[in-house]
């Protein structure tokens, strides 16, 4: 969490902090460069047919899920809010849910555990994070505001980190998926927070990761989330240093980051992976925080993150920050406050634009051609049956017409069109056949459509 409002337990206090400024409009990414030579993104005209090409014998990463967290839960998930996020079938479909660790190595938040075996229910993978260690064994004698953890005390909160995974087997009845280092080791927070510089994460990874791999079954080292995805990669960046450390590359089971700091970029972009890169790599929190737009504008632009950290961002999961929206009145949340699921945020239905037919193994594979500006599409198959599910957003003014060709082979007889605008919500459309592996259709202005598909 980078400057969001919490209940903090800890201080006894909501904690409010301002961070960095929403995206006024959806972005316009005009005659910029391509995207890439992967996925629909470069520019015609305005008003120009988009013309594409889904090159299934081309593929990429392999895709982990969707998801969100419920730290700082005041209460476990209603019935039906669990429906609305993890059942595939009558909600989004999330398949990763993210819990909070807190400096006692207990859960942070009430609805935790009751949270967890309503998700797993649905066959989520559940990972967890801790936010501080004890104050007694930071170097400013807190759990908030930053400071570091005395290195004397790696191994009693490694210890700590590794109980905390067999108390929730113990008490779920099924085990963590994975297990972070650190929430956002560069981010000082008036909140529950620890820095660590690149080279003391690398130290204690190397502490961390055998404790987590004698647990029974294994939990997966997940690091090291900075609060901003330009700490990953380049000559300082977090990742770098993990990587270039023979020992903690070797103990990290998945890299991960969060995505602030790039959400007004006027050409959606994360910076890419290093080739080769041996880990899965997972977006693990990002929210727009000073405003509580519910709105299909603010839908498209979540779609929008989304596309840039899988297509050039290289993410095989993607995680929003919260579940239901703590007690703030801005768009920290997939749901409001109150979470009411009457008229919930657009952003609820565009993350499962992806999350309900992205599913876990799926395959992202090349779309490649020409689209108009404020069109961005991205496509995914699954292996084992060939299903395709091809997200186009339309973030424009206008409607564009689309003609997308299937390379595969066999290619589905028809697509089913699921919309979500101004009016709709994830609403099935009628089906669309194709000819010859082409198939047609319009994308209305300001929405976000997925083609589903099965050979």
């Amino acid at each position: 969490m980078r400057a969001q409002a919490w209940f903090a337990a800890a201080l006894g206090a909501t904690l409010a902090v301002g961070c960095a400024a929403k995206v006024a409009n959806v972005p316009d990414h005009g005659d910029a460069a391509p995207m890439g030579p992967t996925d629909a993104s470069t520019t015609t005209e305005a008003g120009s047919p988009a013309v594409v090409t889904i090159d299934t014998g081309t593929e990429h990463q392999t895709m982990d899920g969707f998801g969100a967290s419920d730290a700082f839960s005041g209460k476990a998930l209603s019935a039906a809010q669990v429906s609305a996020f993890f059942d595939p079938t009558n909600g989004i479909g999330l398949s990763l849910l993210r819990i909070g660790i807190d400096a006692s190595g207990a859960t942070l938040g009430a609805g935790a555990y009751a949270d967890a075996m309503a998700a797993h229910a649905f066959g989520v993978r559940v990972w967890a994070a801790p936010w501080s260690p004890p104050g007694a064994d930071k170097s400013n004698g807190s759990e908030i505001d930053g400071g570091t953890l005395d290195q004397s005390a790696y191994a009693s909160w490694a210890s700590a980190l590794a109980g905390f995974a067999t108390t929730f087997q113990q008490t779920t009845g099924f085990p963590l998926y994975a297990l972070s280092a650190q929430n956002e080791p560069d981010f000082t927070a008036p909140y529950p927070s620890c820095l660590y510089s690149p080279s003391q994460m690398a130290a204690f990874v190397k502490v961390l990761g055998p404790q987590l791999a004698s647990l029974t079954p294994p939990v997966l080292l997940l690091a090291p989330e900075p609060d901003v995805w330009d700490e990953l990669w380049g000559d300082n960046g977090y990742g770098t240093a993990l990587l270039g450390d023979s020992a903690a590359s070797a103990a990290i089971g998945i890299m991960a980051t969060h995505d602030y700091g790039h959400m007004n970029d006027a050409v959606p972009t994360r910076p890419p992976p290093p080739a080769g890169l041996g880990q899965p790599l997972w977006e693990t929190e990002v929210s727009d925080e000073t405003a509580a737009d519910v709105d299909i504008g603010h839908g498209i632009e979540v779609a929008i993150w989304i596309y840039a950290a899988v297509t050039t961002g290289g993410a095989s999961a993607w995680h929003y920050w919260q579940l239901v929206n703590g007690n703030m009145t801005d768009g920290e949340g997939l749901l409001a406050s109150t979470g009411d699921l009457t008229n919930p945020p657009k952003r609820l239905y565009t993350v499962g634009n992806f999350s309900k037919f992205v599913r876990p193994g799926y395959v992202r594979v090349d779309t490649n051609g020409g689209v108009p500006p404020d069109v961005w599409i991205v496509s995914f198959q699954n292996p084992a049956d060939g299903t395709l599910a091809v997200v186009a957003i339309n973030a424009g003014m206008t409607d564009v017409p689309l003609a997308a060709t299937v390379g595969a082979t066999p290619s589905p007889a028809e697509v089913t069109p699921w919309l979500t605008s101004a009016t709709d919500n994830l609403a099935a459309q009628a089906p669309i056949a194709l000819s010859a592996g082409t198939f047609q259709a319009t994308l209305a202005a300001q929405t976000v459509t997925t083609f589903v598909g099965t050979p």
